[in-house]
C-alpha cells in the first residue's frame, strides 16, 4: 500500500536542546598528554537523557489516549510532534503538558529547550517529514524563542475557535489551556515552568516539596548561569531570573499566602514568604 502523500492541516511543535554543542564538547576529555578521550560517565548520563525523552515523547510507542494522527520523531538534540489541527482540542492540552513535563524533567539534568508551536501544511509520517509548517515552528524557535521557553503565536488560537474558548475559559481543574501558558513581554504565549507548572493530575509536581524543589533547582541553575561572560547567554537566565523572581513575588503577597495556608499548603507559603529573590550578578 502506498503511503499518503498530500498534505495535512496540522499543528506541529519543534524543540531543540539549547548548548547541545557545549553539552557534546563536555563528553570528551583532555588527557595530560593533550589527547582527547570519551567521558564515559557522561556520555552515559546523555544517552540516559535521551532514552528519557524518547519515554516521555512516546518516540517509540504511541501514547495511550492521544489522537491517532499523532507522530513524534526525534533526531539529534531535536523533537518535532505534530498531529491534524482538526483533531479534539484536548490533544493540545495533552501537547501542553507533555511539553511541561519534557521541560521540567530535563531541568533535573540541567538541560535547557526551547522551542516553537505552529500549524499549517505538513507531511509527518514515521518515513517522512517535510512541510511549511514546519519550517515555521523552526523559525519560531530558533528567531522569536530566542530565551529557554516554548512559544505559540496568538494566530493559532485564531486558526481554531475551540482553541480559542479553550484558552479563554479557566477551569479550576487546571487542564484548561490557560493554565499551562503565559503571555511574554512580546504578545508570544509560552508555556510557563516557573508560576503554571503544579500538575497533580498529570504527574508533575504531585506533592508542593517536589514543586518546591523544582524552584529551589532554578535558582542554582539561573544564578550559575549568570555568571557567564557571554552576552547571548546571559540574557537567556536573565530571562528566567525575571521570570523566577516574578514568581516569588507573587507568592510573597498577603493574599496569595493567606490562600496557601487557607488551602493547608502550609510548606509552600512558608517557603515563598522566606525565599529571597535572585540578583543581578554580571
Amino acid at each position: 500500500m502506498s503511503e499518503k502523500k498530500a498534505y495535512d492541516d496540522r499543528v506541529v511543535a519543534f524543540i531543540d536542546i539549547l548548548g547541545f554543542e557545549h553539552i557534546l564538547n563536555a563528553t570528551k576529555i583532555k588527557t595530560d598528554q593533550n589527547q582527547l578521550i570519551d567521558d564515559q560517565d557522561l556520555i552515559k548520563d546523555l544517552y540516559d537523557v535521551f532514552m528519557r525523552i524518547r519515554d516521555l515523547m512516546g518516540v517509540d510507542e504511541q501514547v495511550e489516549g492521544v489522537a491517532e494522527s499523532r507522530q513524534v520523531t526525534q533526531f539529534s538534540d531535536s523533537i518535532v510532534i505534530s498531529f491534524e489541527i482538526s483533531d479534539e482540542p484536548l490533544e493540545f492540552k495533552y501537547l501542553l503538558g507533555e511539553l511541561l513535563h519534557l521541560t521540567s524533567e530535563l531541568l533535573k539534568s540541567e538541560i535547557l529547550i526551547r522551542g516553537g508551536i505552529s500549524y499549517g501544511s505538513l507531511i509527518h509520517t514515521d518515513k517522512v517529514l517535510f512541510g511549511t509548517a514546519l519550517v515555521h515552528a523552526y523559525m519560531v524557535e530558533s528567531k522569536a524563542a530566542v530565551s529557554p521557553r516554548i512559544i505559540l503565536p496568538k494566530s493559532l488560537f485564531d486558526k481554531n475557535n475551540e482553541y480559542r474558548k479553550l484558552l479563554e475559559y479557566d477551569d479550576k481543574s487546571g487542564r484548561e489551556i490557560s493554565n499551562f501558558l503565559n503571555k511574554d513581554e512580546d504578545d508570544f504565549y509560552y508555556i510557563d515552568y516557573f508560576d503554571k507548572c503544579q500538575k497533580p493530575e498529570l504527574g508533575i509536581f504531585v506533592s508542593d516539596n517536589e514543586y518546591i524543589d523544582h524552584l529551589k533547582r532554578l535558582k542554582v541553575l539561573i544564578i550559575n548561569g549568570l555568571r557567564t561572560n557571554k552576552p547571548g547567554l546571559y540574557s537567556k537566565y536573565g530571562w528566567m531570573k525575571t521570570k523566577w523572581n516574578r514568581t516569588i513575588l507573587k507568592y510573597k503577597t498577603i493574599d496569595e499566602c493567606n490562600i496557601l495556608l487557607a488551602d493547608r499548603r502550609n510548606d509552600l507559603a512558608e517557603y515563598f514568604s522566606s525565599e529571597i529573590l535572585i540578583e543581578t550578578s554580571m
